[in-house]
């Protein structure tokens, strides 16, 4: 019997999709349609898209996209940004408009990573293929006319965008300024509450969240688990965070951990721990949940700050 849950009526558009395995065959239909989507959905009337082909991990090549606003003459500060998908899905339509939403409310370009996926690529290939696009980005900051770089990301996106932080640290690479993680993927070992609590939750659940890691994780962590799974890495000297959980979520618990541990570590963390909300809610753009928090996502990324708070 599936359990009922009190999800704000402003994003019960998200409540049907209660499933808890993602066959080969599904996984390949979503990909499939992914692309198609993306491929035809363009940015905002002002906003100009560049597509490059960068060198990846092992040799592997990884498409990123450049946005930018038309007659942008000046350097300007770029949002890093990492798609969710549990490592084995492609970015949407969805990501795209909260990048270009990101852009109008401060002005920055945005750089977007296809990274490769699993069940074809495991870790380390996701996480190598975004860090050799960072350095990329960094390499031609000024070709590009970038100033700061900032990551950002969603789900298994948040995931990435924080080991960037702790990549770059440790092999001395590119500066990053501030990080923002959304409904973040943090924690392999899945003994918090909310993942045994939140079996059957829309969007995301247990055993989504089971089946995810052993994909990702499926050729072993390579001795290098605390990149995989941030929640065990050393966090100090990391840039400051902007970290958001859902209520009804499987990886609130260990989101809400992460910002703790980050700051037992001397690390500004802005959070902001959702009520009546689930896994995804970034779709909801009309409902006021998404419209206020990506005032204060814009508030983080040009340096404001606000008081920790829960809606």
């Amino acid at each position: 019997m599936k359990k009922a849950y009190d999800i704000d009526p402003q994003l019960r558009m998200l409540k049907p999709l209660r499933f808890t395995s993602y066959s080969d065959r599904r996984r390949r239909l979503v990909n499939g349609l992914m692309k198609v989507t993306m491929f035809l959905t363009t940015p905002r009337i002002n906003i100009t898209t560049k597509t490059y082909h960068i060198k990846g991990d092992q040799d592997g090549r990884v498409k990123v996209k450049l946005y930018t606003f038309k007659n942008q003459d000046q350097p300007a500060p770029c949002i890093f940004y990492l798609h969710g998908g549990g490592f084995q899905i492609e970015g949407t339509p969805i990501h795209l408009k909260l990048i270009t939403n990101l852009m109008q409310g401060t002005g920055f370009k945005a750089l977007y990573v296809h990274y490769r996926l699993t069940p074809e690529h495991p870790f380390p290939t996701a996480m190598e293929d975004c860090y050799q696009a960072l350095c990329w980005l960094e390499a031609n900051k000024q070709t590009l006319g970038i100033t700061d770089i900032m990551v950002a990301g969603d789900s298994a996106g948040g995931n990435l965008a924080t080991v960037m932080t702790l990549l770059s640290r440790d092999r001395k690479g590119p500066v990053i300024t501030r990080q923002m993680m959304i409904y973040p993927v943090i924690d392999v070992r899945q003994q918090t509450r909310s993942v045994k609590d939140y079996d059957d939750t829309p969007v995301w659940n247990r055993h989504l969240n089971s089946d995810m890691w052993a994909l990702y994780l499926k050729n072993g962590d390579h001795g290098m688990l605390p990149y995989a799974s941030p929640i065990l890495a050393d966090l100090h000297d990391l840039p400051p965070a902007y970290l958001e959980t859902a209520e009804y979520d499987c990886l609130r618990d260990e989101g809400i951990a992460y910002a703790e541990r980050l700051r037992s570590f001397g690390i500004s963390v802005e959070t902001h721990h959702t009520k009546r909300s689930v896994h995804g809610y970034d779709g909801c753009f009309l409902s006021d949940l998404v419209k206020d928090l990506t005032q204060k996502r814009i508030a983080f990324l040009k340096g404001g700050t606000h008081a920790e708070n829960q809606h």
